[in-house]
C-alpha cells in the first residue's frame, strides 16, 4: 500500500508540471492576440460651416434668334417652290413664286396705254407747232393755243399715271417672289405647287442659323438672386480690360456644357406657369436645335450651421434616425505613453439631422461638436462601446473639404 501511494503521488506531481508548463507559455500569446483584435479605422476631423448651398436646375428650350412664318404680301396661285423643310439657305435665296401671267398681260397693257398717249402727245406738239407759227402771221385764235396746251397738258398727266400703275405692277412681280430675308433653316412647309393663298398666309417657317438663345423659366423668388448675381458681376469686373462686365451662365445642352450670356430676366410672369422667362444668348459654336432641352443651375444659400461629412460615415438608426459614430479617448494614463495614431479609442454612437445630401456628402447637425473624430467609413465593422485605433493608412483625409459645387439629392 505505501508504495501504490507513493507511484500516485508522483503522477499528480507530473501531471500538475506539465499542466503549469502550459499555462505559463500559452499567457503571452493571449495577450498579444487581445491586441491584434482592436480593430483600426478611417477617421475624419469634424469642421464647422455656417451654410450649405443647394444646386438647383431649371429646365428650358432652345429658340432661334430670328424665326419668320414666310408669307406672301399679295394673293395668288403657287406655281414653283424652291426649298423644302430641312433646307438650309442664305439670305436673299428665292424660296416660292407665284404664278404672275396676269401681271405680265396687266403691264402689256399699261405699256400699250403709255404708248397710245406718247402718240397723242406728238400730234398735240405738232398742232400747237403749227398755230404758234399761224400766230406769228396773225392767222392763229389765243384759244386754240390754248386748247392744244391743256390737251398736251393733260395727256402728260394721263402718262404718268399710267407710268405709276406700271411701276405698281412691276413691283406686285417682284413681290410674287419670296426671298430668304437672312440665312437660316427651313422648318416647316404649309403649302404646296398649285395652291391658292391669300394675303399674309403663311408658307413657310425660316429658323435664322446664327444668334441661337435660350429661354429659361425660373421662379419669381429666384429672380432677386440672377439680379444679384449679374449686378455683383458686374461690380468686380468693371475695370478689367477688355470684358463688357456681364456674368457667364453656364446652361447644360444635352451631355454639354456652354458660357451663355443673359440677355434680359423678362418683364412678365408666365399665367400657366407663374415663372419668370430668362434670356440668354448661345455661342455660334452651339449645335443644338430648335426645341431642345436647356438646363440651368443656381445654387440657393441655406444659412444653417452644420458639418459636411461622406455618406459612408451615416448609419441609419431607430425610427428614421440617422447616426454617426465618434471617436473619444479610453484612458488618458495609457494613451500618454502612446502615439496618437496607435491610441485606443472608444466608438460612440451619435445621433444626427440630415440637413441636405448629395451623391457624395451630407450636411448634417445634432449631438457632434467641432474638432471631434468621426469613422468616415466601414460602420457595419463597429458597435458602440468598441475599442479601436484610428488606421495608419487612412485614404480619407482628416478634414472634408466643402464641395463646391453640389447637385441636388
Amino acid at each position: 500500500m505505501p508504495q501504490i501511494s507513493s507511484r500516485y503521488t508522483l503522477h499528480v506531481l507530473i501531471l500538475a508540471a506539465l499542466l503549469g508548463g502550459c499555462n505559463s507559455s500559452s499567457s503571452e500569446p493571449e495577450i498579444q492576440t487581445e491586441q491584434l483584435h482592436i480593430a483600426s479605422v478611417n477617421a475624419m476631423t469634424l469642421t464647422p460651416s455656417d451654410h450649405y448651398m443647394v444646386t438647383r436646375e431649371y429646365v428650358g428650350i432652345v429658340q432661334a434668334g430670328q424665326q419668320s412664318n414666310l408669307g406672301f404680301e399679295l394673293g395668288g396661285k403657287i406655281a414653283q417652290i424652291f426649298v423644302d423643310v430641312g433646307d438650309k439657305i442664305q439670305e436673299g435665296d428665292p424660296l416660292i413664286v407665284l404664278d404672275t401671267q396676269l401681271l405680265k398681260t396687266s403691264a402689256d397693257q399699261l405699256t400699250a396705254q403709255q404708248a397710245q398717249i406718247t402718240a397723242q402727245l406728238e400730234l398735240v406738239n405738232a398742232n400747237l407747232k403749227r398755230q404758234n407759227t399761224l400766230k406769228k402771221k396773225g392767222f392763229s385764235a389765243e384759244s386754240e393755243i390754248d386748247n392744244l396746251n391743256s390737251q398736251r397738258n393733260a395727256l402728260r398727266a394721263n402718262y404718268r399715271q399710267v407710268g405709276a400703275t406700271l411701276a405698281a405692277n412691276r413691283l406686285q412681280q417682284e413681290k410674287s417672289t419670296i426671298y430668304a430675308p437672312y440665312s437660316g433653316t427651313i422648318s416647316a412647309r404649309y403649302i404646296s405647287k398649285g395652291d391658292v393663298v391669300n394675303t399674309g398666309s403663311p408658307t413657310l417657317r425660316l429658323l435664322a442659323s446664327n444668334r441661337k438663345e435660350a429661354h429659361v423659366g425660373i421662379p419669381t423668388m429666384q429672380l432677386l438672386r440672377v439680379n444679384q448675381l449679374s449686378q455683383s458681376s458686374a461690380t468686380n469686373t468693371e475695370n478689367a480690360a477688355n470684358t463688357d462686365g456681364k456674368k457667364q451662365w453656364v446652361l447644360r445642352i444635352g451631355d454639354k456644357t456652354y458660357t451663355t450670356t443673359l440677355l434680359n430676366p423678362g418683364a412678365s410672369v408666365n399665367l400657366n406657369s407663374r415663372s419668370i422667362t430668362l434670356r440668354f444668348e448661345l455661342p455660334d459654336s452651339v449645335t443644338a436645335i430648335d426645341g431642345e432641352l436647356a438646363y440651368l443651375q443656381l445654387d440657393d444659400k441655406h444659412d444653417d450651421n452644420g458639418y459636411w461629412v461622406p455618406l459612408s460615415a451615416m448609419t441609419d438608426g431607430l425610427r428614421g434616425v440617422w447616426n454617426v459614430y465618434v471617436l473619444s479617448e479610453e484612458s488618458a494614463d495609457e494613451n500618454n505613453t502612446l502615439e496618437s495614431s496607435k491610441k485606443k479609442l472608444r466608438v460612440e454612437r451619435r445621433s444626427v439631422q440630415v440637413l441636405y445630401a448629395n451623391g457624395k456628402q451630407a450636411y448634417i447637425s445634432g449631438a457632434v461638436n467641432t474638432g471631434e473624430k468621426l469613422v468616415s467609413d466601414g460602420l457595419h465593422r463597429l458597435v458602440p462601446g468598441q475599442t479601436v485605433v484610428i488606421s495608419e493608412r487612412s485614404w480619407l483625409p482628416k478634414k472634408l473639404s466643402l464641395p463646391l459645387i453640389d447637385s441636388e439629392a
